[in-house]
C-alpha cells in the first residue's frame, strides 16, 4: 500500500501564505471561475492538493497514474493560465473560503429574518393574549374553559364570584364539582355526548340547570357552549349566567295587577 503523502509544515505554511501573496495580475483570469470551470476529476485533484496531498498520493488516492495527474494539471493550466501548482491550490483555497463565507452570510441573514419574524409573531400573539385576558376578565358573565377530561383550565373573576371559589381553586377542579351531587352522573353523560358532537350552543337554547357554589348553595344557571380544537385536544368555553335575579323577578307580581 502506498502511504498517504502530505506536505510538510513548511510547505503547508507556504501554501497558506500564498492565499494572501499570489500576484493578483496572474490570477485574475482564474480567481472568479476556478470552481465552475473544473471537471469533477479536476475538482478532486485540486481538493486533494489543497488538503496537502502530493501528486503521488493523489494518483494513489484516485487510482490513476502519476502521468495522468500531470495531464490533469496541464488541463487546469490551459483553462486558467500558466500558474504553478502552489498558485493554483492557493486560488482554489481562496475561492472555497469565499464560498464558505458567502454561505455563512446567507445563513446568517436567513436566521436574522426568521428571528425577526418570530419576534413579530410573538408580539402579535402577546398582544392578542393580553386583549383576550382583558375581555375575559371584564366580561359580566362567568367564563370557564374546560378540557376533554372535564377539568377546568381557565376561569375569570366573574366565575370566582359566582361559584365562591378562588381562581387557584377553580383551575384544576373537575367541572362536575360545580353541579349538585344528584345531577353529576347526568352531567357527565351530557358532557361526553357534547364532546362527541361539539356544536355551538347559544345562551337559552336549553333548559336552565342547577349549579352548586362552594358553600353548598344551589342556584339556577344558563350556559352557552363553544368548542375549539387545539393541539392539546378539544377545549370547551362555557359562558355561565346566574338566573337567580331573573327567576325572582319573574315570580314577583307586577305592580298594578290585582289578584283574582
Amino acid at each position: 500500500m502506498v502511504p498517504r503523502q502530505r506536505f510538510g509544515v513548511s510547505q503547508t505554511h507556504y501554501i497558506t501564505s500564498m492565499l494572501f501573496s499570489v500576484d493578483e495580475n496572474r490570477i485574475d483570469r482564474g480567481d472568479a471561475s476556478v470552481r465552475d470551470g473544473l471537471s469533477p476529476r479536476e475538482h478532486q485533484l485540486l481538493s486533494l492538493a489543497a488538503q496537502g496531498f502530493t501528486d503521488n498520493a493523489i494518483a494513489h488516492k484516485l487510482g490513476i497514474s502519476l502521468a495522468t495527474v500531470g495531464t490533469y494539471w496541464g488541463r487546469i493550466r490551459i483553462k486558467f493560465g500558466p500558474l504553478n501548482r502552489t498558485e493554483l491550490v492557493a486560488i482554489y483555497l481562496r475561492e472555497e473560503a469565499a464560498i464558505a463565507v458567502e454561505e455563512l452570510k446567507l445563513d446568517n441573514e436567513r436566521l436574522l429574518h426568521e428571528v425577526e419574524q418570530h419576534s413579530q409573531a410573538e408580539e402579535v400573539l402577546r398582544a392578542n393574549l393580553d386583549l383576550f385576558r382583558s375581555l375575559v376578565e371584564t366580561a359580566p358573565d362567568a367564563i370557564i374553559l374546560v378540557n376533554e377530561e372535564g377539568v377546568i383550565e381557565l376561569a375569570n373573576e366573574a366565575a370566582e364570584e359566582m361559584f365562591g371559589y378562588k381562581r387557584e381553586e377553580l383551575v384544576g377542579l373537575a367541572i362536575e364539582k360545580l353541579v349538585p351531587e344528584d345531577k353529576r352522573f347526568e352531567h357527565v353523560h351530557n358532557r361526553q355526548n357534547y364532546y362527541h358532537d361539539p356544536i355551538k350552543r347559544k345562551m337559552g337554547e336549553h333548559l336552565a340547570t342547577d349549579a352548586l357554589r362552594k358553600d353548598g348553595s344551589i342556584f339556577r344557571m344558563a350556559t352557552a357552549l363553544s368548542a375549539t380544537k387545539t393541539d392539546r385536544g378539544l377545549l370547551v368555553t362555557c359562558i355561565v349566567r346566574d338566573l337567580t335575579d331573573q327567576l325572582v323577578s319573574a315570580s314577583t307580581p307586577r305592580k298594578g295587577k290585582k289578584s283574582l
